[in-house]
């Protein structure tokens, strides 16, 4: 009887370390910086002046990262990094000119975060520029 009960305690431990060995880094912790972007949407098109608006929420922010790239070459439209050290919340919203684009562009945003426990947080979002 002490056999089975080995085996099956061994069969769950196993299972447990399986499951927590394929969680994504992808998958939010909840120790991790809130980020939320609320413009651009994915898909959006702008027409002259590209708007940036986004919202990040964390007991303690470290630093954030923004920037605006042409997806056919990486050429960067738009670049800041905001000051957000010991915040826990921080807006930006901005708005600037689609220069140096010809036409309708693909264009990608990418904002990251980090707390002071060095939990980063990254998100995209696709839209285009003209």
């Amino acid at each position: 009887m002490k056999i089975k009960h080995l085996i099956l305690l061994a069969t769950f431990a196993s299972l447990l370390f399986a499951v927590n060995a394929c969680k994504s880094e992808d998958e939010p912790d909840d120790n991790d910086p809130v980020l939320t972007i609320t413009s651009p949407t994915d898909n959006e098109s702008f027409l002259g002046q590209i708007h940036i608006a986004l919202n990040a929420t964390d007991e303690s922010l470290h630093e954030m990262s923004i920037k605006v790239t042409r997806d056919d070459d990486g050429w960067i439209a738009f670049e800041a990094a905001p000051e957000v050290h010991d915040l826990t919340t921080f807006n930006y919203d901005t708005s600037f000119a689609a220069t140096g684009v010809t036409g309708l562009t693909d264009m990608t945003l990418t904002v990251e975060v980090e707390d002071h426990d060095s939990h980063i947080v990254t998100k995209t979002v696709k839209f285009t520029a003209q």
